[in-house]
């Protein structure tokens, strides 16, 4: 697009391509963020090296673009896709690609799926919203880390990438404002556009922080101001350059400690990015400008001697190999040792992870980035990336398929429900099933087979228990109120209330009330567990939503109220106002019919990793208890009791003498290690749950 002339590049400009202090920053970016990922004590908080990595990718790329505005008079946008493609997509197709082969041999088939798919979101660059739907589904926050969870950066990067250019030009060359007769200078109005887009979505970022961490974490809008802030200070590269030489090394060494801090202080638990994103931010945005101007560089005891050091540059220069192949190699190696490796092994496995990207460094990326020229020759390369990365997760998908085919068996997964006539409870008041199940655990017998439900319908139609998901709260939304969802038909209703604990015993509920004829209306939100209700715990949304839940039970006068939730069993302070606020309820719901469904013990494992396993038998996949962890069960009964209420005991439903095996009567018993039941054998109890309600009936009338 014609323009007037621009001045001449920047000295300012021109140099930031090729300073060896950003190479440094680059290499403290990724070995935080790696030595974080390995565990290492002292970083709890390196996480943040991907912050420094969105600062510099801000300042450079939008350096470059300036650059070439001022060169040419015009910005190409398909010229800087094209430079962007042979830059990041080689040694990411690679890693990709590897991967795919990788969780074939490595993983069992529900995983290894997971993995494949994950891996065909990252090609798309589409990798960050995945993680963030996966975050945001409460029944998948425990669910193992995804071999390319690291692509969500680079998808955010790319992202911004996509628009951030093409915002650039139109700031430079787009309709010009008119202002007394004079056209108001470019740089000045890319200034105000980088900084109105850096504080929007900085003021976005704190507030979605605060409401919803998870999305904040993976969201490019509440990343954009992080790349925005390298891109201003690339636009003032002129003046910051004229920053006095000792205030420019003060800076810098201010910078560096600020991104150190941060990375020892923080931890899984800071609320991030939000405002505390502004320490390693800041901190980078200060270290680049130590870089500036005459008097910088290597000399005396500024902090680009530090950053310029030969080893700092090789790791820069690998960085990005480096941050590719350390989290898979760290993940796929775990999920081989079958547990937690110790630190040597991780610091091993990240030494490994290095040798990797030398390797592919100097054998792919370096040799396509400076070689590769052309948009034919790189579209050549963009083709054959891509058609490795799917012809890999085509045939690991295929080999995938045939693997749970011989596992699972035909029609396992559209298997129809089983609903279960057994209603006598014997010994300790389990189900004669259940006694079987721990007996073949003690045994040590082979797993079942075939298993119902399929291992990818473990919570049933929609992994929400047939419940749709507008019926269901979030303790995450600021929203206190749900929809009213009435389920089957019938005068008469049914109540069941409480979180995803409560949301488990549905199916049971269900078939419950459809013998009677009776309608079911769940009020559920999930994560707003009984400790939660009326406790200081609880946030103001989810006491909120327990008061909407309690006067909602009122206004419908239902026959029965089911209050469930989440209770830990070991005694706690938290235990304690779940067990409060458990009794609490069923005090203030009595009239309502209300009755207390006990919360069981479930595995302390994944039940899914655990019947995969080579290994596998009923004794492996049954967890037992500690008496020491089964007091507040048998507290919310007492407490119940002792005030006259109804207790439905579910205990033995699923455990017998402490023991809680995986699989009873065939059927899959947990969907998780959060101790969620499955859909089926929810379903499959149906009948023993009836006859416990019969029970606590009687029992509140002795």
């Amino acid at each position: 697009m014609p323009t007037p002339p621009f001045e001449a590049p920047s000295e300012a400009h021109v140099k930031a391509a090729r300073r060896t202090d950003i190479q440094g920053l680059r290499a403290v970016a990724v070995l935080l963020v790696v030595l974080a990922h390995a565990r290492v004590p002292f970083v709890p908080g390196g996480f943040v090296g991907v912050d420094v990595f969105f600062v510099l990718s801000g300042f450079l790329i939008t350096g470059l673009l300036l650059a070439e505005a001022r060169k040419n008079g015009s910005v190409s946008l398909l010229e800087f896709y094209v430079r962007r493609a042979r830059r990041i997509l080689p040694a990411a197709a690679l890693t990709l690609l590897v991967t795919n082969v990788a969780v074939y041999f490595v993983l069992n088939f529900v995983r290894a799926r997971e993995a494949v798919q994950d891996d065909l979101r990252a090609a798309a660059f589409s990798a960050n919203f995945r993680f963030a739907a996966r975050g945001v589904d409460y029944f998948a926050q425990n669910a193992p880390p995804s071999p390319v969870l690291h692509y969500w950066s680079l998808s955010v990067e790319e992202q911004f990438y996509f628009v951030w250019p093409l915002l650039l030009s139109l700031a430079l060359f787009g309709i010009a404002v008119l202002r007394r007769g004079t056209v108001i200078c470019r740089e000045r109005r890319l200034i105000a556009v980088v900084l109105l887009v850096t504080a929007a979505s900085l003021g976005w970022s704190i507030h979605l922080t605060a409401t919803n961490p998870t999305a904040a974490y993976f969201s490019p809008f509440a990343r954009a101001w992080e790349l925005g802030l390298g891109a201003s200070v690339a636009v003032c590269a002129s003046v910051l350059a004229r920053t006095p030489a000792a205030a420019r090394m003060a800076m810098g060494w201010a910078g560096v400690v600020a991104i150190g801090v941060a990375a020892v202080v923080f931890s899984e638990k800071t609320p991030f990015p939000g405002s505390a994103g502004l320490l390693p931010t800041v901190g980078t945005a200060l270290a680049i400008i130590a870089g500036m101007g005459s008097g910088s560089g290597t000399r005396g005891l500024s902090v680009s001697r530090l950053l310029s050091l030969r080893p700092m540059l090789i790791v820069g220069d690998r960085s990005y190999a480096f941050y590719l192949w350390h989290w898979p190699v760290l993940i796929l190696a775990g999920y081989l040792a079958g547990g937690e490796l110790s630190a040597s092994a991780k610091l091993a496995l990240v030494a490994g992870a290095f040798l990797l990207s030398c390797i592919s460094y100097a054998l792919i990326e370096n040799p396509i980035h400076r070689k590769v020229r052309g948009r034919k020759t790189t579209a050549l390369v963009v083709a054959v990336c891509m058609a490795g990365v799917l012809a890999t997760a085509g045939a690991s998908l295929a080999g995938i398929d045939r693997a749970q085919q011989r596992f699972e068996g035909p029609g396992a997964a559209v298997a129809p429900l089983r609903f279960g006539r057994s209603e006598a409870s014997t010994e300790g008041g389990a189900l004669p099933s259940v006694i079987a199940a721990v007996a073949a655990a003690r045994s040590g017998a082979a797993i079942p087979s075939p298993l119902a439900p399929g291992f990818d319908h473990l919570k049933g139609p929609g992994g929400s228990y047939g419940l749709g998901n507008d019926c269901i709260g979030h303790n995450r939304s600021s929203v206190s109120k749900t929809k009213i969802c009435r389920l089957g038909s019938g005068r008469r209703l049914v109540v069941l209330m409480g979180d995803s604990h409560a949301l488990m015993w549905l199916p049971a509920v269900r078939e419950t009330a459809r013998r009677a004829h009776w309608k079911v209306v769940p009020l559920i939100r999930l994560g707003c567990m009984p400790a939660k209700w009326t406790s200081r715990y609880g946030n103001a949304s989810c006491k909120a939503w327990y008061r909407w839940a309690i006067s909602q039970v009122r206004r419908l006068r239902p026959r029965i109220t089911f209050l469930g939730g989440s209770v830990d069993e070991q005694m706690t302070p938290f235990t304690q106002a779940a067990i409060s606020g458990m009794v609490t309820a069923e005090q203030t719901l009595r009239g309502q019919g209300a009755v207390v469904i006990g919360d069981p013990e479930g595995l302390d494992q994944d039940p899914v990793d655990c019947l995969l396993a080579a290994n596998a038998s009923m004794a492996t996949c049954t967890t037992t208890w500690p008496a020491s962890d089964l007091v507040a069960y048998d507290e919310i009964a007492r407490r119940v009791h002792q005030a006259g209420g109804r207790f439905l005991r579910t205990r033995g439903f699923v455990a017998y003498q402490r023991q809680s095996p995986a699989v009873i009567d065939d059927t899959i018993v947990w969907a998780d290690s959060s101790s969620h039941l499955t859909y089926a054998y929810s379903a499959h109890i149906a009948a023993a749950f009836q006859a416990g309600l019969r029970s606590a009936n009687r029992a509140a009338h002795r």
